[in-house]
């Protein structure tokens, strides 16, 4: 049973925060006297080096980043260190708590014409929010009357450090008998047959709130269509770091990492997607104060702990054929691994293939381009649930999908439909391949 639950714009051509008229609260404060930096050099080394140091938050997500959000703590040894390579910059936000404010109060009221008139509260939430992105509270509405479908099982994996829950949903098989998926000849009706799982994890980053508005949607399709998913059980966890994104909503928009209290430090929080135990630590952020901070040790945190428990749970009672981590933004599908030292990974060509399928799906939608690439091709990231999948849990396919889209974490609610859809139909290619292929590892 599923317990009772609680009740920019484009600034100087670089990074677009676009406004979430939803909230109500100040969730810019923390950002008071916050600057972005524009570098006028690429220099992969230094800007990498200074994430590690924990003194800037890159903001270019789908290449190197030259965009730099730049604390007033840091600001002073940030200089030097650009001043000792030779890179010069602008500063084209110099206050962005300030700078956000403005921006919502000119967007908020066009924006709010747009929106129809879609409703969530505690007595009837029977679809996620397709134009407006959902609280945490609207998000367990809507899981707490998912749960009497059928096909779906709704329960908590574990608790988040500040005791909120993270739930995953199973969406089962069953309740769709008789009914091969499309494309599917009767000498694969048997393989289909054979047990075989999928994993999709939401929301393990805060501040990328497309990532479970989109996750959402794929359960809410999956559930109500059986052409979608049939022959495969399917685990979905939408909110991996509640605390985190409940932080977004009321202090800082822009926050990452989960809300642990660091002691000795005055910054909060672990990356909940550099805890992983597999090359845990290369490419990641020893100090608290990084956006990258990786933990006093792998799965040192109880939502990676959770996740871990519930993968291995899964990965024991079937073949666990798929892994995808849903992320924002860059518009790509990154396969393992991150760390260089572990590459290549297994089955990397049909990782490859496969991942062509779902791209050249997602593209013809509503014409974007999302790209298939190795992670470290990207930068070096490593101790993630997507490497852990393929690494220790040994998952054929596994993968990171940067969604929509090339300049922001912050999305327009209108985007949020037409984000769901083309991943939706790259989903549906995808399953229905995992469906056709042979049960072996």
């Amino acid at each position: 049973m599923l317990p009772q639950m609680s009740s920019w714009q484009q600034y100087v051509g670089v990074f677009l925060l676009a406004v979430v008229t939803s909230v109500a609260s100040d969730n810019y404060k923390e950002l008071t006297g916050n600057q972005v930096w524009k570098l006028n050099q690429e220099d992969e080394a230094t800007v990498q080096q200074l994430v590690v140091d924990g003194l800037v938050d890159p903001l270019d997500h789908s290449g190197p980043s030259t965009s730099l959000r730049v604390t007033p703590e840091t600001a002073g040894l940030v200089k030097e260190v650009l001043d000792q390579a030779g890179i010069t910059y602008q500063v084209i936000v110099q206050d962005l708590a300030r700078y956000l404010r403005v921006n919502d109060v000119i967007q908020r009221s066009q924006v709010r014409k747009e929106l129809r008139a879609q409703t969530c509260t505690s007595s009837s939430c029977t679809a996620p929010l397709t134009d407006n992105y959902m609280t945490f509270d609207q998000m367990e509405y809507y899981l707490a009357q998912l749960n009497s479908h059928p096909r779906v099982s709704v329960s908590s994996i574990g608790k988040s450090i500040e005791g909120r829950d993270i739930w995953i949903v199973h969406i089962n098989r069953s309740g769709c008998e008789g009914q091969e998926p499309i494309g599917m000849t009767p000498r694969f009706a048997y393989s289909a047959m054979k047990r075989r799982t999928v994993w999709l994890e939401g929301g393990i980053h805060a501040r990328e709130w497309i990532s479970p508005a989109v996750t959402l949607q794929i359960i809410h399709n999956i559930t109500h269509d059986c052409s979608m998913g049939r022959g495969l059980e399917v685990y979905v966890v939408p909110m991996a770091n509640p605390d985190g994104y409940v932080h977004t909503w009321t202090n800082n928009r822009l926050w990452r990492k989960n809300r642990r209290n660091n002691p000795d430090s005055s910054c909060d929080g672990v990356d909940l997607n550099r805890n992983w135990d597999f090359d845990y630590g290369v490419g990641a952020s020893p100090h608290p104060c990084g956006e990258t901070y990786r933990g006093t040790s792998a799965f040192s945190e109880p939502e990676t702990q959770a996740l871990r428990e519930a993968m291995l749970q899964v990965n024991s009672t079937g073949t666990l054929q798929m892994v995808m981590a849903v992320h924002s933004y860059g518009q790509l599908l990154l396969y393992p691994y991150g760390g260089p030292a572990s590459n290549p990974a297994p089955y990397k060509e049909k990782m490859e293939n496969l991942g062509k399928l779902f791209v050249n799906t997602v593209n013809k939608v509503h014409d974007k381009t999302y790209k298939i690439m190795n992670a470290n091709e990207l930068y070096p990231a490593s101790g993630t649930s997507q490497d852990w999948a393929k690494g220790i849990l040994k998952a054929k396919y596994a993968y990171t999908l940067e969604l929509r889209s090339k300049k922001t974490f912050v999305l327009k609610p209108d985007e949020i439909l037409p984000t769901g859809q083309e991943v939706l139909e790259g989903l549906k290619m995808v399953f229905l391949a995992l469906a056709r292929e042979k049960n072996t590892q």
